[in-house]
C-alpha cells in the first residue's frame, strides 16, 4: 500500500469514526491519531483535551492543545496538537505551519506553568484540569514532549527540530505527518530507531567482553556500565528505551518490594549494588565496537532496548534526580544481545520472557500472544452478524488480533475485492484488544480501572482472562463472542449519545461512558430480581432497544453530575475517575430501573442453558481442531517423543498410553477427546527440552 492509498484509507477511517461516534471530524482525527501513537508506543495512554484561546497577559498569544499523555516511567508529559486538513489531495506542512502549531502548544504549557491560565478556564473542563496539573507538578516533571500530528505531508525543506530549554525544562518536538504514519504502518511500529553514541556519556565507550559470536544470527557482549551513565541515558531517552520490555506496556513500577530493595541498596549500600543486583539485559540491531589499549569497547548501538532491568534503570534515575545521589560508586552489569532486525519480533519477546525474573512476570504480561486472541479472531471471521436496517448482506465484526491487521488484509486486494471486503467488514465494526478490555471490564463493574488508561486496564483484563482460560477455555465460545459484540454495540451507542447531550461539555466522555455502563450492570445485578440482560437479542437485532437508550441517557446524566460535582475530593476529574471511591459514589446513586427495560431481560436459567450448549459445542470444536493438529504432526513425531521420554520418564502411565496411540498414526487415529491432552503433553515436553529431529532425541 503506497502513501496515497494509505492516506485515503486513513481519512476514510476518520470519517467513519466521526459518523459512528457522533464526533466532529477534528475530534475523530484526534482519536484515530492518538490510537496510532499508542500503537507506535509513543503514548502509553491518552486524554483528549481540546482548547483554543488567547494568553492571559498577552491576548495576542494563541494557545492550543488537543490532548496529552503522562509517562510515569520517567515523569515526562507528552502533549498533542493536530493540524487536520481533510482534503482529497495531500497538502504540504511547511516550516512556518509547524512553527505556528508548536508555538500554540508551547504557549499553552508556559501559560499553565505561570499559574495564570487555570483560574481563567471553566471549572470542570479538561483544559483547566491539565493546566492545573502542569502548574502544580512542574517541579517534578522532567521534560515536555510536544507532538504535532497532521494529515499533510511534511516539506522536505523542514530541518530537524532541536530540543529547547524553556522555563528550565527540556522541550522535545516530534512531527507525525501522513508519510510518517504510513511508515509506521509499513513497519508495524512507528517508533524511531534509537541511535545511541555511548561516547557522549563515556568518551572511550562502554567496556565489554565478547560473550558469544555465532555469525550474523546472534552476538552477545558482557558489559559493565556506570550507574550515572545508565541514569543519564534514561534521562535523555526515557521510556523509549523500554518499548520492547514486557513491562513497558504495563508500567515499570512493578512489585513495590523489589523496587524498594533496589532503592535501599542505591541509597545505603551503593558499593554493593553490583553484587546485589541482577543487572540489565539489552538488545540492539547493530553495535560499533573498537579494540584498544583498554580492551574492547562498545562505541555506538542502534535500536537499543532494555528488555529487562527497567526498574533498576528507573530507580537509578530517581535516586540521582530526586535524591541527589551521585551514583559514582555504582556499576551495573549489562548483557547486550545483538539481534538482526528481521528476527527482532521473534527473538526479543523470548529474551524478555526469560530475563524477567527479578519481578515475577505472569502469563498475562505476554497476553498479546495468548490463544484467547486466536479464538476470538476465529469466531470473528466465521460468524456473520445478521443483516439489519434493510441491508441485503450480512457482515463480520472484525477482530484485530495483530496491529494493523485490518489494513494489511486489504494490501494485495484489487479495488473490487477491497470494496467487497469493506462491505463484509465495515470499519465501524472493527474491534481491538484494548476495546474488548474496556467493554468487558465495564460489565465487570470496574470503571475506575478502565479510567486508569488502556495499558493498565488491559493488564487487569489479561489477568482475568488468563485465569478463566486455565479453568475452562471452552467458556470462550460463539456465545461469548456474540456477547462481546452486544457489549460493543452498547458502548458505541453510549459514546454517540453522550456527545449529543445538552449537559455534555466536551470532556470526560470516556469516563462517563465506562461509568454509565458499569452502573447499568450494577442496577441489573441488584434490582432486576435475578434476571439478566439479553445480549443474544442485541446480537440478533444489532442494536439496543428504545427502553435501553432511555435508561442509558438517565444514567449518563447522573454519572456526569456525580463525577464533576464540586464536593469531589480530587480537583482533576480525570484523576478522580481513577479512584475506587469515585466508583463507590456512582455505584450508590439511586437510579431506578425503567419498567420498560423488563423486555430486555431474561431469566438467568435461560442464559445458563445457552452458555452450557455453547461450551459443549466449543469443546467439540476444540477436539476436532486438536485432532487435526495431532494427525498432521504424524506417527513418527509421537514415536520420537515416546522414545525421548523413555530416558526422561516424565510422563504418567496414562499419558504414555495415549502417546503410544498417537505413535501409530495413520493406522490408528487418537479420538478427538484425547487430542487436547496430547498437545498439552507436547508443549510440556518441548519446555523440558524435547526437539523433533535432534539426534539426542532419537532412540528406540
Amino acid at each position: 500500500m503506497d502513501i496515497e492509498e494509505f492516506r485515503k484509507d486513513f481519512l476514510e477511517t476518520v470519517k467513519s469514526h466521526a459518523a459512528a461516534e457522533g464526533d466532529m471530524t477534528h475530534a475523530a482525527f484526534v482519536t484515530i491519531v492518538s490510537e496510532k501513537l499508542m500503537d507506535a508506543e509513543e503514548f502509553s495512554d491518552f486524554e483528549p483535551c481540546y482548547h483554543e484561546g488567547n494568553g492571559v497577559k498577552d491576548r495576542r498569544l494563541k494557545l492550543g492543545i488537543d490532548g496529552y499523555s503522562s509517562d510515569e516511567s520517567d515523569d515526562s508529559l507528552k502533549l498533542l496538537i493536530v493540524d487536520f486538513r481533510g482534503g482529497a489531495e495531500a497538502e504540504t506542512l511547511t516550516q512556518t505551519d509547524a512553527s505556528t502549531m508548536f508555538s500554540r502548544l508551547t504557549a499553552f504549557i508556559t501559560e499553565a506553568m505561570s499559574g495564570l491560565l487555570h483560574p481563567q478556564l471553566e471549572d470542570s473542563s479538561p483544559a483547566r484540569a491539565l493546566a492545573t496539573e502542569i502548574f502544580r507538578n512542574q517541579q517534578a516533571t522532567t521534560r515536555l514532549r510536544l507532538y504535532l500530528a497532521t494529515d499533510a505531508v511534511l516539506s522536505s525543506r523542514v530541518k530537524d527540530w532541536p530540543e529547547r530549554i524553556i522555563n528550565d525544562k527540556p522541550f522535545e518536538f516530534h512531527i507525525w505527518d501522513a508519510a510518517r504514519f504510513h511508515r509506521a504502518f509499513e513497519a508495524a511500529t512507528g517508533r524511531d530507531e534509537l541511535k545511541i553514541d555511548f561516547r557522549e556519556f563515556m568518551p572511550e565507550g562502554i567496556p565489554c567482553l565478547e560473550a558469544s559470536q555465532t555469525g550474523d544470527e546472534y552476538k552477545a557482549y558482557l558489559c559493565v556500565i556506570p550507574g550515572t551513565v545508565l541514569a543519564d541515558l534514561y534521562d535523555r531517552y526515557g521510556s523509549r528505551l523500554l518499548e520492547r520490555n514486557v513491562r513497558s506496556f504495563l508500567g515499570i513500577r512493578g512489585t513495590k518490594s523489589v523496587n524498594s530493595g533496589i532503592r535501599s541498596t542505591i541509597l545505603t549500600q551503593p558499593s554493593m549494588f553490583f553484587a546485589f543486583n541482577n543487572g540489565i539485559a539489552v538488545t540492539a540491531s547493530t553495535v560499533e565496537v573498537a579494540r584498544g589499549g583498554n580492551g574492547l569497547r562498545i562505541l555506538c548501538a542502534d535500536d537499543l532496548q532494555i528488555v529487562n532491568g527497567g526498574q533498576t534503570t528507573a530507580s537509578l534515575t530517581t535516586a540521582k534526580r530526586k535524591d541527589g545521589k551521585e551514583l559514582k560508586d555504582i556499576f551495573v552489569q549489562m548483557k547486550l544481545s545483538v539481534i538482526r532486525p528481521e528476527r527482532a519480533d521473534e527473538l526479543i519477546p523470548q529474551i524478555s520472557r526469560s530475563a524477567n525474573s527479578q519481578n515475577k512476570v505472569s502469563d498475562a504480561d505476554f497476553f498479546s500472544n495468548h490463544p484467547y486472541h486466536v479464538r476470538i479472531e476465529t469466531h470473528s471471521r466465521r460468524l456473520w452478524a445478521p443483516a439489519v436496517a434493510g441491508a441485503q448482506h450480512e457482515t463480520h465484526w472484525f477482530y484485530e488480533r495483530a496491529r494493523g491487521q485490518f489494513l494489511n488484509e486489504q494490501v494485495r486486494m484489487t479495488p473490487s475485492e477491497k470494496r467487497r471486503f469493506l462491505q463484509q467488514n465495515p470499519r465501524e465494526q472493527l474491534i481491538t484488544k484494548t476495546d474488548i478490555a474496556k467493554y468487558e471490564n465495564a460489565w465487570r463493574e470496574i470503571p475506575h480501572i478502565i479510567s486508569l488508561g488502556a495499558q493498565k486496564n488491559f493488564r487487569g483484563f489479561a489477568e482475568y482472562i488468563d485465569e478463566l482460560w486455565k479453568l475452562s477455555d471452552s467458556e470462550f465460545n460463539e456465545e461469548y463472542f456474540k456477547h462481546i459484540v452486544a457489549r460493543t454495540i452498547i458502548w458505541k451507542y453510549t459514546e454517540r449519545m453522550v456527545s449529543k447531550q445538552p449537559w455534555y461539555q466536551g470532556g470526560y466522555r470516556a469516563n462517563v461512558v465506562a461509568y454509565t455502563i458499569a452502573k447499568l450492570a450494577t442496577m441489573i445485578r441488584t434490582s432486576a430480581g435475578g434476571r439478566v440482560l439479553d445480549f443474544r437479542t442485541i446480537w440478533a437485532k444489532q442494536c439496543i432497544s428504545k427502553a435501553m437508550e432511555l435508561q442509558l441517557e438517565k444514567i449518563a446524566e447522573a454519572v456526569f453530575n456525580s463525577i464533576v460535582s464540586e464536593d469531589r475530593p480530587v480537583d482533576n476529574v480525570t484523576e478522580w475517575c481513577k479512584k475506587k471511591l469515585c466508583w463507590e459514589k456512582v455505584e450508590s446513586l439511586k437510579i431506578p430501573l425503567l419498567p420498560s427495560l423488563a423486555t430486555d431481560l431474561i431469566d438467568r436459567a435461560e442464559l445458563l442453558t445457552a452458555k452450557k450448549d455453547a461450551k459443549k459445542l466449543q469443546k467439540t470444536d476444540n477436539g476436532i481442531a486438536a485432532q487435526a493438529e495431532v494427525v498432521q504432526l504424524g506417527g513418527k513425531y509421537w514415536q520420537q517423543l515416546s522414545n525421548w521420554d523413555d530416558k526422561k520418564n516424565l510422563l504418567t502411565p496414562d499419558e504414555k498410553k495415549i502417546v503410544s496411540i498417537a505413535a501409530r498414526i495413520p493406522s490408528r487415529i487418537p479420538p478427538d477427546f484425547q487430542c487436547p491432552k496430547l498437545l498439552e503433553i507436547r508443549s510440556r515436553m518441548i519446555a523440558e527440552g524435547f526437539g523433533y529431529g535432534e539426534k539426542s532425541n532419537i532412540g528406540g
